[in-house]
């Protein structure tokens, strides 16, 4: 029963910092705004962050929306953008031709 315990635990430490599904292999692009510490993950027109700094500010949302779109160099689609403080995702315009920013 420990062993499972330890187990269970190591896993989920493990996923704190890890991006959705769709993200796996990409490297992560390690931005910092206003404090907060961001490691943005873009592919194939999308981009999520994913904030690694422990802090309780006001203000996160806005400064992810900020990382996503300082590591993409892209805006962001208008109304794309959701999350919650610790995961943000968001679809990407980058100018008349779009493509995979990989």
């Amino acid at each position: 029963m420990r062993v499972c315990w330890i187990i269970g635990v190591c896993l989920g430490l493990a996923a704190c910092n890890s991006p959705g599904r769709e993200m796996w292999g990409v490297a992560p692009v390690q931005v910092t705004v206003d404090g907060s510490t961001f490691s943005v993950y873009i592919h194939n027109g999308q981009a999520e962050a994913i904030r690694t700094n422990f802090e309780y500010r006001k203000g996160i949302l806005e400064r992810g929306h900020t990382a996503i779109e300082r590591a993409s160099g892209c805006e962001i689609v208008p109304g794309s953008f959701d999350g919650d403080p610790a995961r943000m995702v968001a679809k990407l315009h980058c100018g008349p031709f779009d493509f995979d920013l990989e």
